[in-house]
Parts: C-alpha cells; structure tokens; sequence
C-alpha cells in the first residue's frame, strides 16, 4: 500500500464512517466504551483544572484548614475514581475484549476471502490491497477507533478548560483560544511539509527496505560470496544516505522559520497572560493565585489540545487510505452467482461454443485502457461419466482455464456449460465443486499434520483407514514409514519447528492423495506426476486406475505417455482446439499431437542410451 495515496475529504467521511460501522459491528461494546473512555478523559482536563483552581483560592483566601482539607478530599476521592475506572478500561477490559474483536474481524475477512471471485485474485493491484488489509485490518481499524476517541478527548478536553478559564477571565480565554488557533494553523502548515517530504523519502526508504533484505535474507547469501554484487548495494547505500541527508537538510530549512513564528506565538501568549493576569492579581486585586495559575496551565493545556487535534485529524485523512482498501475489499460483489438446482449425480459435462477472455492493463496504459486476451475461443466437446480424456498443449494453450471453467471458478464469457444438459450457472456452487476432486498444478501443503492435508478437513480417527488408502495409492506410503508419528506428523516448520518439509514429489503425492480420500465423480489431474519420477509415475498410474474406476477424468499433462490410455485426447492451440481422437488416431493423422508424442518418445531413447 502506498500510504502516500490522497483521498478527497467527502471520500475519507465516507471511508471513516465505513471503518467505524465494521469496528461497531465486529465489538460494539469495545467501541462505545473506547469512545466513552474519550469523552471521560477529556472531561478530566477540564475538572482538574477546576478542582486546582478551587483549592489555590481557597488558600489564597485563607479560608478554613476544615474547608480546604474537604475540597482536596473531593480531589483525592475524585482522582482514585478515574484512576480506578482508568485501570480498568486498559488493564483488564479492553485487553479481553480486544481479543474478541480481532478474532471476529478476521472470521469476517476470512469468510470474503473464500466467497470473492478467483478472477479477484488475478489483479496485482486488488490482491495487494487485501494481502495488506488482511495483515494490518485488527490495529488498523482499532487505530481508527482510537483517533475518533482521542478527537473526542481533545474537543472535550477544550471546551471543559476554556469554560473553567472564561469564568476567570473572558479576555484570556479569548487571547488563550486565538493563540490555541494560531498554533494549530503553523502545524497544519508543518503537516504540509511533512507529507511533501514523505512522498521523496518513500522511494529511498523502499531502496533502503531491499538493500536491508538483500544482506539478511538467505536467498542472496550464494551470490554475496561468490560475486561483488554486494559491491553495488554498498554503493546505493551510500547514495541512499547522501540523497536523505540533502532532503533532511531542505526540510529543516523550511521547518525553521515555522519553529521561530511558534516560539514567538508561545512567548507571546506567556507574557501577556503573565503580565494581564499579574496585574489584575496585584492592583486591581479581582482575581486570586488560583485563577492566575490556572489560566497558565490552561494556556498551554489547549494550546496542546488544538496541535493535537490538527495531527488527529491528519491521522484520520492518513487512515482514511487504508480504510478505502478495506472497504473496497468488504465490498467487492461476486461475479459468479450460484444457482439453486441440486446436483445429485453426475452424467456429462459440455462446452458449447465456450469463449473465455479476460482483460489486461498495459503498462503506462490510460485507467480505462485495456486489452482482451482470449484464453479460449469457440470450444466444443462432451465428457459422458466414466469417460478418460486428456487436455494436452504447450503452456497458454488454454488447458487450464477449461478446467477452472468446469469448477465455476470463473465463469464463460461467450457460450455456455451443460452439466446433464443444463447450464452450470443453475447449479448449487457448493454442490457442483463436492462432486470435483483436483489436484493442481501449484498444489499446495498445509502447515497441519499428514491426515489433515490429506482429508483437507478436520482428522477423526473413524477416518484414519481413509487416509492410510489413499496415502498408499499415491505411492506416499514408503515415505509414510519414515515419518515420525506417521499420519499425525506435521508438515512443514511454520509452527512446529520439527516440523517435517517434504520433497517435490512427495507434496505432489500428498495433494494427489487428497483427491483420493474423497468420492468426487469427477477428477482433474493437472500434471499429476510432474514432480514424480518414471517409476512414481507408474505406480501413481496403477493408483489412478483403482480410485478412479468408473469415475470421470480429465488429465492435464505434458507427459504424453500418460494419454496413451485415454478415450479422447483434444490437442489445443492458442485457446482452440485443433485436434482430437484417441491416441492411435492422432498418431495417424501425424499431425500436432503426434510430433509432439515423438518428440518425447525420441528423447527417451536418446536418454536411455
């Protein structure tokens, strides 16, 4: 996130006023006492200032020693109150519910982020935002409420004051006020300055952020010692600091003459109330210590509260940025709707006439610019259940995408989808993707232990000989021995630090296996064995076979020896496809296919020789 983005003031109202209503909704307890907290701290300033001033006059007028005690009782009792309540709200209550308040903001993130379109994710620009939102939502959102509180304990804080010192004296009041003005105005000049120099140091702190990276980060460590490219970063290191140091300077410059008009504005408002109020202490004899202090301390009170509450409100216009991210995130509507049909069984899949296209922003192209791309274009064919085909093609063929397409993981932009001849877009999404089992091409681990990524579910021990069968038909078993607390062993280091990091091949065995441990009728293998070797492939083959009798197969691969087995094989080229037929026929039509097929057969021989 770029956090020198502006916004307008009517779109930072309308982003605050949206964070404030998520905060409300996610701990609505949280954020009333938050408030009240403000409005109870600021009121405080202005009963202090009173109970002072009440006590100094007291003893000014040499009123009773009774008298005077029973006012500091008051104040006694009065401060171990607030300080009690105070306590409370930071040490015990907003800890606790704090807690709860991060959980169910994240419950919610987490729940859009499994309903937004995939199609989302495919913008650097969106998937950035929610990356960064998701990451800084809890203290981010929290730090909003907490600048509304402060903004409230600061006006608050004013008014009590200024009341007590207006009944001094109005005309110190007033001078008080002006000169409170007077100063907020120099720091919202200042803030000005602050943000112009934020923008140029922003690029050479990222630079700074990389060279940082470049000498901790494990990945650089080869080439650091075996090439001078340290060298080069040593060198914009020091251009790094050189450039910061001329800004710096630049900008204390320009801050300077701001620093002198304030400390003549301090000065100034001192002496005359120093002066004003001495004179009416000693001649005119209408006010007592009491009011003379405080109208000292209440000057540089408010003089506090209004750069404050110039500095809050810039924190706000500053929040507001990340508030539009979230909001536009919370926002976002799903394109692909699902329908309300059930889908109990499943008897053919057909693409009629299927385009997908998509749209891709240019570099240095306008915001409304974009050009299509068309990842599929005219396909047509028919899957019957129980049928073998496999999708094959070099990479950007469009492969992938027909697969995605079947998942309703994005939806067709010309065409239509016939699931048992009715539109795709008419089924339950939630029933369609139960009767779907894939393994991806970019499959994944999970930081869970061996069952839980096998039954990518929560792991009972009714279901354990589940997960050992479909551990064995992936061929995980021999690894499976080798584990330490076999299918309860966790995978990866990200909480346990004995944690088990698996090979390639047997991450790919895993997210096979997953498929397996499931009923789906229909499976998608995208290069299942791309990480296996022959003799792997072979036996997950053999695994294949068994789990996936009767069932409907869609394989995705480059390795040709896999479609040797298949019903129909559908060769696509540039979003089309240009060739079908088992594979027999293909190999006699000698056309794409089969120069491919040769291609791969003749590097074996060559390789086995």
């Amino acid at each position: 996130m770029n956090n020198n983005e502006k916004v307008t003031f009517k779109q930072s109202l309308k982003n605050n006023k949206f964070i404030l209503k998520t905060a409300f909704k996610s701990a609505p307890g949280l954020c009333i006492m938050r408030l009240v907290m403000g409005f109870i701290t600021g009121l405080n300033h202005g009963i202090t200032v009173f109970l002072t001033s009440e006590i100094l006059n007291a003893l000014d007028r040499n009123e009773d020693f009774k008298e005077i005690l029973w006012k500091i009782g008051i104040m006694a009792i009065y401060f171990a109150v607030y300080q009690l309540f105070y306590s409370y709200h930071w040490k015990q209550y907003n800890p606790k519910h704090k807690l709860r308040f991060i959980r169910d903001l994240h419950k919610r993130f987490f729940i859009k982020a499994s309903e937004i379109d995939l199609s989302s994710y495919d913008s650097p620009e969106f998937y950035n935002d929610y990356v960064y939102s998701m990451q800084t939502c809890d203290k981010s959102i929290m730090n909003t409420v907490d600048t509304v509180a402060e903004i409230i304990r600061c006006l608050v804080a004013s008014v009590s004051v200024f009341s007590v010192v207006i009944n001094i004296d109005p005309i110190v009041a007033v001078v008080i006020l002006g000169f409170s003005i007077l100063t907020m105005v120099i720091r919202i000049i200042e803030n000005g300055i602050w943000y112009k120099y934020e923008k140029l140091f922003s690029k050479i702190w990222g630079k700074d952020w990389y060279i940082s990276r470049f000498f901790s980060l494990a990945d650089y460590a080869k080439e650091i010692r075996l090439t001078r490219i340290d060298e080069n970063m040593k060198s914009e290191l020091e251009k790094n600091y050189l450039e910061k140091r001329r800004l710096t300077i630049k900008q204390q410059k320009e801050f300077l003459l701001l620093n002198i008009i304030g400390t003549i504005l301090h000065v100034a408002e001192n002496l005359f109330i120093i002066l004003f109020m001495s004179y009416h202490l000693m001649v005119t004899g209408e006010i007592l210590i009491g009011g003379f202090a405080i109208a000292i301390i209440s000057a540089n009170k408010m003089r506090s509260m209004f750069s404050e509450l110039q500095w809050r409100f810039a924190q706000i216009n500053k929040q507001s940025v990340f508030a539009d991210k979230v909001r536009k995130f919370l926002e976002t509507e799903s394109k692909i709707i699902s329908g309300d049909k059930e889908l109990n069984t499943f008897e053919s899949i057909e693409f009629k006439n299927v385009t997908f296209a998509y749209q891709v922003k240019e570099e240095n192209a306008k915001d409304d610019e974009a050009k299509t791309v068309y990842a599929l274009k005219d396909v047509s064919f028919k899957i019957n259940k129980g049928d073998r085909i496999a999708l094959v093609g070099y990479n950007g063929a469009g492969k992938t995408t027909i697969t995605k397409l079947m998942m309703r993981l994005y939806d067709v932009t010309e065409g239509e989808i016939l699931i048992n001849g009715v539109n795709i877009k008419e089924y339950r999404l939630d029933m369609l993707r139960e009767k779907i089992g894939a393994v991806f091409q970019d499959y994944k681990v999970f930081a869970a232990t061996v069952a839980e990524n096998v039954l990518a579910d929560i792991y009972t021990p009714e279901k354990e000989q589940t997960v050992l069968d479909a551990l064995k038909d992936s061929t995980f078993d021999e690894k499976l021995e080798a584990l330490p607390n076999g299918i309860d062993t966790e995978l990866t280091k990200e909480f346990y630090k004995e944690g088990t990091e698996l090979s390639g091949g047997e991450s790919q065995k895993i997210a096979i296996a997953r498929v397996f441990a499931h009923n789906n009728e229909l499976i998608v293998m995208d290069e299942p064995s791309s990480a296996l070797d022959p003799i792997a492939e072979y036996n997950l083959n053999l695994g294949i076979d068994k789990n996936a009798r009767g069932k409907t197969v869609v394989f995705i691969t480059h390795r040709l020896s896999t479609t040797r087995h298949v019903d129909m094989i559908y060769m696509l080229e540039n979003g089309k496809i240009i060739e079908n037929g088992s594979h027999d026929d293909l190999i006699r039509l000698n056309g794409k296919y089969a120069s491919m097929f040769n291609l791969q057969a003749s590097k074996y021989k060559t390789d086995s020789q």
